[in-house]
């Protein structure tokens, strides 16, 4: 039983997390090159022009449509979607929990690390299907630890729900699939029947949405090819094991250290690791959280790990994990909650100026504070574009920007479209107006152009006018 005090206590952290995520649903413009591609999926769909890119999110581009009338526009419906899976996540992961750490107590206490830690905070407030991978991690996991021998129908559940869950991001049902066999095999003999049940509803579903979005790219040949080549694209530029540079994967997995350390360390705090342990042997079924864990750190590690987002799937059973090891406190908690919000709210954007810029950078672009700023940014950048366009400045307008973070040439070109934009490759030889990353033109480029004049800026883009030589 709870207190009193631990009541309230958990309901005030939960009112904050909502407080918290309030600002982000007033989001106009795209907070990365996939949320503008979505966007432009969500008014034509069509996987080829990249509108969403393959392998399609069909489920997400979806549901954010059928929101848009009630959120007011593509952004702020995708950032509601992204909300409401957080809930599901949170609300499957603590009957998980509870069911794990036969505790209210912990199972609240594990509940909210995870809603407070800073990637699960940032994709809970974005436009980005990557929280469906929570979802569908929690999902997994209830459906591996649950007892086959009573209420039997939960496992027909999660099995549909998986296959749904893989219609919003792909990835998650592969990435998933080791621990879900796993669990079938060993549900098998007492539960047989609900999981040839499950089996048939769930390949019913699956096939639901798969089918309609092969047939807009003309067949699920079609659409393997389209998707294994946006998979050989993105792997060549970061696995050395796909052709990469050495230097670009050593890069990789440096990211993914910080990201796993921002995200994991307010954990450790929480629960009194490694300074001891309450539990020192691995809890029973070990292997099962292997299963669980695995694939996703083979991928981020060794494949394609580009952002914080791909580790939602493994953060379950961490935390999970760091529960079963440590010490259940309130006191803990409190600590670990604390450390998520300084990491995940620290004002990052005055560093972007300074020589330690790639490296804040990283931990930056993995907290909600990105998302307030860059929609900040953009809002400026919207007033600054319409002041140059009423002045008259020539077009076509380049981005030089190539951050996957707006602003970039995907996401200007869908929310400041009244411009006329162009790459750099195509630049006018004349005069111009260049947007580029917060530090400006960089030396090659001021070399094509000898006269610069800084327009606006901040600390994600800025603008310039080039003049040419006389």
């Amino acid at each position: 039983m709870l207190s009193a005090r631990q009541r309230y206590l958990f309901i005030a952290l939960a009112l904050l997390w909502l407080a918290l995520r309030i600002p982000d649903f007033g989001a106009r413009f795209s907070f990365d090159w996939d949320a503008s591609q979505y966007a432009r999926g969500m008014r034509e769909f069509d996987i080829v022009k990249h509108q969403p890119q393959p392998p399609g999110y069909l489920l997400w581009v979806l549901s954010s449509r059928s929101l848009m009338p009630l959120a007011g526009g593509p952004m702020p419906a995708q950032t509601l979607v992204a909300f409401l899976m957080s809930v599901a996540a949170l609300a499957i992961f603590y009957a998980l929990a509870l069911h794990i750490l036969q505790s209210r107590l912990s199972a609240l206490i594990s509940t909210t690390l995870l809603a407070f830690a800073p990637t699960v905070a940032l994709n809970s407030s974005i436009a980005s299907p990557s929280i469906t991978d929570l979802v569908a991690s929690a999902v997994a996991g209830y459906l591996a630890f649950l007892g086959p021998r009573r209420k039997r129908w939960r496992i027909i559940l999660c099995l549909v729900a998986l296959a749904v869950l893989a219609g919003f991001h792909q990835s998650n049902l592969a990435l998933l699939l080791p621990l879900v066999v796993a669990a079938l095999i060993g549900h098998w003999r007492y539960a047989w029947r609900p999981i040839i049940t499950g089996s048939v509803l769930a390949s019913l579903a699956f096939l639901a949405w798969y089918l309609p979005l092969a047939q807009t790219v003309g067949g699920s040949r079609v659409l393997a090819h389209l998707s294994s080549g946006q998979f050989q694209e993105a792997a060549h530029l970061s696995s050395v094991f796909y052709g990469a540079p050495l230097r670009n994967h050593l890069s990789m997995l440096a990211n993914n250290l910080a990201y796993a350390a921002i995200n994991l360390s307010p954990w450790l705090i929480a629960f009194g690791l490694p300074l001891w342990a309450g539990r020192k042997s691995l809890p029973g079924g070990w292997w099962r959280y292997a299963l669980w864990m695995a694939p996703t750190l083979v991928t981020v590690f060794l494949i394609h790990g580009a952002r914080a987002g791909y580790w939602l799937i493994a953060f379950p059973p961490m935390l999970l994990l760091c529960a079963w090891l440590g010490q259940i406190r309130v006191s803990g908690m409190i600590a670990g909650v604390l450390l998520s919000l300084a990491i995940s709210y620290f004002p990052y954007g005055r560093f972007q100026f300074s020589k330690i810029a790639p490296i804040s950078y990283v931990i930056y672009r993995s907290t909600p504070r990105i998302a307030l700023d860059i929609e900040a940014s953009q809002r400026n950048l919207d007033q600054s574009l319409r002041q140059l366009q009423q002045s008259g400045a020539p077009q076509p307008f380049v981005c030089a920007r190539d951050n996957p973070e707006a602003p970039n040439i995907r996401s200007v070109t869908y929310d400041f479209a009244y411009v006329h934009w162009v790459t750099p490759e195509d630049a006018p030889r004349g005069r111009s107006v260049w947007l580029f990353d917060q530090h400006g033109p960089d030396r090659e480029t001021r070399q094509r152009y000898p006269n610069w004049r800084q327009l606006a800026g901040d600390q994600f883009a800025s603008l310039w006018e080039a003049v040419p030589s006389p």
